[in-house]
């Protein structure tokens, strides 16, 4: 039906409709659904590839912070396992000497905090009437009212564990500035109270390491405001993403940020031995926009590519029509004996060579009876050789019959004079030459008949060479030679190889073994001949496989193995032939390998 209606379309519509047509269904289309396909894919690629930026940036925020929190807790176990603020907070012993562990405690956080770059501040605080043994350093204080209405003091009363949080803290030049701080509570069992150690994170240390001027970096802890954030100014504001809605580990793709389309990562930190989890937010403001340009850059590339073809196949399209019409109207005025045409056609090739062609063809036309006349002498001149070709084709039908009679006049004369070995041999050549000639006007043949021929052959050839030759034949008792059928003359060439190269030097005891069995899968009909002649070396033996496919140049060895081999190949196919075996002093055994068709077509008519 499609075809149908192509070749209508096709058949019916002007050459300049068919360029068009065939311009619009083989390039303009494909090129449009490819480049949209590409356009899809580089779209996604691209996306994917900022999608990855992204999580790579808040998976380095996360390590970041992690770590700092490992480390924190590790100063928090120092400090807690320290004897001499336990012995501060605790001792009622008037010989104490306040003086020396203060130092002690005093030198231990001052090496802490000078060695620890993430470490802003470090302060514990304790009850008033805990620190009278304390001497006045930087590093312990008292709770106060003050105190007791920060957040995190009061947090500190609820929960007995860390905490973490952020508050807000005043700077140089009175600048106010977030802070992410790490709150410890030390239990003091023997005054049946606690202590609290706070230590404070840098900002600038995370910065340094978290920071990218291609990235918006928002960090929280719970839901309390951003402590830190790449946009300085965005401190202490809610996190601009509904944290309860992004309730996951790891989310990656496109977010709204401040009612704007972006491409980021979001992550929630566990933070080290503490209930409390961190917020990341990572986005590349950029990775949209950068991502349409390249989408709109892709398509008005393409579109462009498009406008350029459909410009440049119109253009072609009415200069192919106007010299089509150009011929057209000389031809038609040629038709109607009118010879008075344009002198040449625009362009170089195939139509101003057809145009040329057209204008030979009218200067010729006054010469066109002649040559009719001449046609028709050589129409004759080839009758007459097709029936001589027909005579000498039926005097070749006759010939053999007069050679099988004469042959059998001379056979009956010998028969009569009684020299009977004569007449014998007269009647083996005679049967054996009409089997020749019988079926080289035949494909096929049926095995019983070519075995019979080769027993003919073979006493012809006892009574060449006597007992220096003995036949045998061996047929699997499976096989009934008269189902099978092959081409014929196939055996004898392969017998009569053997004898002339195999059993040439034997003067007595020569024997040709020929072997008719089926293949292992029982697919394949095998004709095995074997010589127990002088054999090949190993040399010799690859020479003549390597000539089966390929005769040897001005020898007739091999010769005759080829175009058996070549038979079967063209007749069955490359994947029978013959397989060669031998072995030098001992003989040669050569296979030809042929379908077992169970039922095939009968011979040729002769």
């Amino acid at each position: 039906m499609t075809r149908h209606f192509l070749y209508r379309y096709f058949s019916k519509n002007r050459m300049k409709h068919q360029l068009i047509t065939l311009f619009i269904c083989s390039i303009l289309i494909p090129v449009f659904i490819i480049g949209n396909i590409l356009g899809i894919l580089t779209y996604r690629r691209t996306t994917s590839h900022y999608e990855e930026l992204s999580r790579s940036q808040v998976k380095l925020a996360h390590s970041t912070i992690v770590s700092t929190s490992i480390y924190l807790h590790a100063i928090y176990e120092t400090v807690l396992n320290n004897a001499e603020l336990q012995e501060l907070l605790c001792t009622d012993d008037p010989d104490f000497d306040s003086m020396e562990a203060s130092a002690k405690l005093t030198d231990l956080l001052n090496k802490t905090l000078s060695n620890t770059a993430m470490l802003s501040t470090l302060k514990i605080y304790v009850p008033a009437n805990l620190i009278q043994n304390t001497e006045p350093n930087n590093y312990i204080a008292p709770f106060t009212k003050e105190l007791e209405e920060t957040p995190w003091y009061q947090k500190s009363r609820k929960i007995s564990g860390n905490f973490w949080i952020s508050d807000i803290q005043t700077g140089q030049n009175d600048m106010d500035y977030w802070e992410l701080h790490y709150c410890c509570r030390i239990p003091v069992p023997r005054k049946n109270t606690y202590a609290v150690l706070i230590m404070s994170v840098s900002n600038d240390y995370i910065r340094n390491l978290i920071s990218n001027k291609n990235y918006q970096i928002y960090i929280n802890v719970k839901e309390e405001p951003v402590f830190i954030s790449s946009d300085r100014q965005y401190a202490g504001k809610k996190f601009p993403l509904d944290i309860e809605k992004e309730e996951q580990y790891l989310k990656t793709g496109f977010f709204m940020l401040f009612g704007e389309k972006t491409i980021g990562s979001f992550a929630t930190v566990n933070l080290y031995h503490s209930s409390d989890k961190l917020h990341i937010f990572v986005a590349d403001a950029n990775a949209v926009g950068i991502t349409r340009q390249l989408l709109i850059l892709f398509v008005t590339i393409m579109l462009l590519a498009l406008l350029i073809s459909v410009v440049i196949i119109f253009l072609y399209a009415n200069y192919f029509s106007g010299r089509i019409n150009t011929l057209r109207i000389a031809m038609s005025k040629v038709s109607n004996n009118d010879y008075k045409i344009v002198d040449n056609i625009q362009g170089d090739d195939e139509l101003t060579a057809t145009f040329h062609d057209m204008k030979t063809m009218v200067e010729k036309l006054k010469m066109a009876e002649a040559q009719i006349y001449q046609a028709q002498i050589r129409e004759q001149m080839i009758e007459n050789q097709q029936q001589q070709m027909k005579l000498k084709l039926l005097a070749n039908q006759i010939n053999p019959h007069f050679l099988y009679n004469t042959l059998e006049t001379i056979r009956m004369k010998a028969f009569v004079d009684g020299n009977k070995e004569i007449s014998r041999a007269i009647k083996l050549l005679s049967k054996s030459m009409r089997y020749v000639l019988d079926n080289t006007r035949t494909s096929s043949t049926t095995l019983d008949k070519e075995l019979d021929y080769i027993a003919t052959y073979m006493a012809i050839m006892k009574l060449r060479f006597g007992s220096r030759i003995n036949y045998d034949l061996r047929i699997d008792e499976r096989i009934t030679p008269s189902d099978y059928r092959l081409l014929p003359l196939l055996l004898q060439p392969v017998i009569e190889n053997a004898i002339s190269h195999g059993l040439t030097d034997l003067d007595e005891n020569g024997r040709i073994i020929l072997k008719i069995s089926l293949s292992r899968d029982g697919r394949k009909l095998n004709a095995h001949v074997f010589d127990n002649g002088i054999g090949m070396s190993k040399e010799k033996l690859s020479e003549v496989t390597a000539h089966l496919n390929t005769p040897v140049k001005n020898s007739e060895h091999g010769i005759g193995l080829y175009n058996i081999n070549n038979r079967i190949h063209l007749f069955y196919g490359p994947e029978y032939g013959i397989l060669i075996r031998s072995k030098e002093h001992w003989g040669t055994c050569v296979t030809l390998t042929l379908p077992l068709y169970s039922v095939l077509p009968k011979a040729d008519p002769p």
